[in-house]
């Protein structure tokens, strides 16, 4: 716990948090953790069975990465399509103002870039329990990697980016704090403010793709989110809303 001191006084009070060394991950533990209606956090130094989206791996290394998981509870009622973009604009909110940097884009509908890099990802896992929604947000922002780690994705770390680091802790709690203030708004207002602003951190306008759905394959090219945080890809049939980026392909 000394070494996450700092980083607990910079938290909201209403947070409950676990805080660890090395954990095998940290969305699994809160998995297993009875449910509250107060927030819950869990944060590990590392990482060593970390998951990412469709089953993949989510790799890490000892400080290498700010690496935890929220678990938020939200009414029965709200429509959660669109949360994992409001934790992207959290997380570039936070390293705009902490580092002013500029520049940073999110690939719909969960990780944020750099340039062609990925500079960090989110991994959502929703259940529910007696009338509520409980959301884990996964989330892992690249902060100083060695060059030997290996990772599927083209990648990039804030160390590769910036004339100077941030504090470690600091970022962290930023980020944090931002993605609970957001999810609240979330809750709210759904995407209102996120949509003012989509167009400029929006990384996949006018790219085309192919899809294919149903045996059915069409190609087309992205037009923006819905009010939804639906995909809006332009076809010769119409605008398609995709909720799903698992068989998207690039052209």
């Amino acid at each position: 716990m000394d070494y996450y001191s700092p980083l607990k006084k910079q938290l909201k009070n209403d947070i409950e948090c676990y805080f660890f060394d090395s954990i095998d991950s940290t969305n699994s533990f809160l998995a297993n953790t009875p449910f509250t209606t107060k927030p819950q956090l869990c944060i590990a130094r590392e990482q060593t069975m970390g998951k990412g989206q469709y089953g993949r791996s989510w790799v890490s290394q000892k400080d290498g990465s700010i690496i935890f998981s929220i678990r938020k509870c939200f009414n029965e009622g709200i429509n959660l399509n669109g949360l994992s973009l409001v934790v992207g604009m959290a997380i570039i909110k936070s390293i705009e103002d902490e580092c002013q940097l500029s520049g940073l884009k999110i690939k719909w509908p969960n990780d944020v870039y750099f340039g062609d890099k990925k500079l960090a990802g989110i991994l959502m896992e929703n259940n529910s329990y007696k009338g509520n929604q409980f959301v884990l947000i996964g989330v892992g922002v690249n902060f100083q990697l060695v060059d030997k780690h290996e990772i599927e994705t083209s990648w990039v770390d804030l160390s590769r980016i910036l004339t100077k680091l941030p504090s470690f802790q600091k970022l962290t709690a930023a980020i944090i704090n931002n993605i609970l203030m957001l999810s609240e708004d979330f809750q709210l207002n759904g995407l209102t403010r996120l949509l003012s602003q989509w167009d400029h951190y929006d990384m996949l306008k006018g790219v085309r793709i192919k899809l294919r759905e149903s045996n059915i394959e069409f190609e087309g090219r992205i037009d923006g989110i819905s009010e939804q945080g639906a995909l809006k890809v332009i076809t010769k049939d119409g605008v398609k809303e995709l909720y799903s980026s698992m068989h998207i392909e690039y052209i």
